[in-house]
């Protein structure tokens, strides 16, 4: 099984990450399950969305403690709150515009910046999954589209299909290996 926690703040599209990377997962081959889970439910307070892939029956419920993979969308969280529990060879995923000392091991993308130059706003939710998908090689870029057109659309957004698209694959290729 691979397990995915995001951590981010309300506003940042924390959920909508998990979601469109459980139905790119689906679209791959696995089964998948995503959820978020809220504190205050409000925009700028920290929230965290969870992602679990496997080729067989995700039968696991709750919390993801030791992730395989940790995205973290605003790096003024706590640091040990949001890579507590990394497996070992984990990939930590940070969006920011410079490496941050204390995220040993991450890589770092200003997927926010991405963004509003893709489409104009300052969403890294979905852009940042491009590189996520670079660094982890769990899903083909192909897949991940996919979820962003039908889960986009879906949520009558249609108009921000190709700007998202666009960040994503900027992200893919920005963030190197």
């Amino acid at each position: 099984m691979y397990e995915i926690r995001i951590h981010g703040r309300g506003g940042q599209g924390v959920k909508t990450t998990a979601h469109v990377l459980g139905r790119a997962g689906f679209l791959s081959g696995f089964e998948t399950q995503d959820f978020a889970v809220y504190g205050a439910e409000r925009r700028g307070a920290p929230v965290a969305s969870f992602c679990r892939m496997d080729r067989k029956q995700v039968l696991s419920r709750g919390y993801i403690f030791n992730p395989d993979a940790v995205i973290i969308m605003d790096p003024t969280i706590d640091r040990i709150t949001t890579i507590a529990g990394l497996k070992k060879k984990g990939i930590v995923l940070v969006n920011s515009e410079h490496e941050i000392e204390g995220f040993r091991g991450a890589k770092f993308i200003d997927a926010t910046k991405i963004a509003i130059d893709s489409f104009g706003k300052p969403i890294p939710s979905i852009a940042i999954l491009g590189a996520f998908i670079r660094l982890s090689g769990i899903i083909p870029m192909e897949n991940l589209k996919k979820a962003i057109k039908t889960e986009l659309a879906e949520s009558g957004h249609k108009e921000a299909i190709p700007g998202n698209i666009k960040a994503c694959q900027r992200c893919f290729e920005e963030i190197g290996e």
